[in-house]
């Protein structure tokens, strides 16, 4: 990609967004779901079929079905815990969608529907910075990068380096990247790219934003201390 020819905001989401591919959507797992959805007794076998359903109109690129799906579920009393569930639910789908006003709007209610676990809390901050970051919201989206890399540090000192999996979430790290580079902070998003790769073992978004932003600029490229090059062969990473 020639960058020099490219807008720097609209590079975020031709580097980080992947081509949509649908599914066809199977029509015997809706009815199994659907089945699964009305015969369940217990909340969380609602939900997970909520969950579920939601997804398949979704992987199919039925994003405002899966949403209306979502939506009805939130009228049924069994499911009053899985509120907050439901609306974080309805901001994937239309973060997939790439309707990021909506997705916005779903996150920022699921931190009033109910109580959520830290781990939970991360990932409702980093993807609500996401949003912003698509708004051009840079003040607000690290705000929220800030609350979810505290609230991984939170978690990763909980489980003395074994809570929710081996190792730190690297999403923010690689967000709060964003930020720092498109507020002119080159140096702080060469850091946070770095370990947004690091944690992820090569994710190959957070090395396409680090060799971006090395190539874009030269100085930093010349005295940053761990050069993209080397990481790319450390991990393998073929970009």
């Amino acid at each position: 990609m020639d960058y020099s020819s490219c807008d720097m905001h609209e590079e975020l989401f031709v580097e980080i967004l992947s081509p949509q591919v649908h599914v066809p959507l199977d029509q015997e797992k809706v009815v199994h779901e659907r089945r699964c959805y009305e015969m369940s007794p217990d909340p969380s076998s609602k939900w997970s079929a909520t969950r579920d359903l939601a997804k398949l109109y979704a992987d199919a690129g039925h994003y405002d079905q899966a949403v209306a799906i979502c939506k009805e579920a939130m009228e049924n009393p069994l499911l009053g815990d899985h509120r907050v569930d439901l609306w974080f639910q309805m901001g994937m789908i239309s973060e997939h969608k790439r309707d990021f006003d909506a997705a916005l709007h779903f996150y920022l209610n699921s931190f009033n529907a109910g109580s959520a676990s830290s781990h939970f809390q991360y990932w409702q901050h980093n993807n609500v910075a996401f949003c912003y970051l698509a708004r051009k919201e840079f003040a607000l989206a690290e705000t929220h990068c800030r609350k979810a890399l505290d609230l991984d540090e939170i978690n990763w000192i909980k489980g003395s380096g074994r809570f929710y999996g081996d190792s730190k979430h690297w999403n923010a790290w690689k967000n709060m990247g964003v930020v720092m580079e498109h507020t002119g902070r080159y140096l702080e998003a060469a850091s946070f790219y770095t370990t947004g790769i690091k944690l992820s073992h090569g994710n190959r978004r957070a090395v396409l934003h680090l060799r971006r932003l090395l190539e874009r600029h030269p100085d930093v490229a010349a005295s940053w201390k761990e050069p993209v090059q080397d990481l790319l062969t450390y991990y393998n990473v073929t970009v």
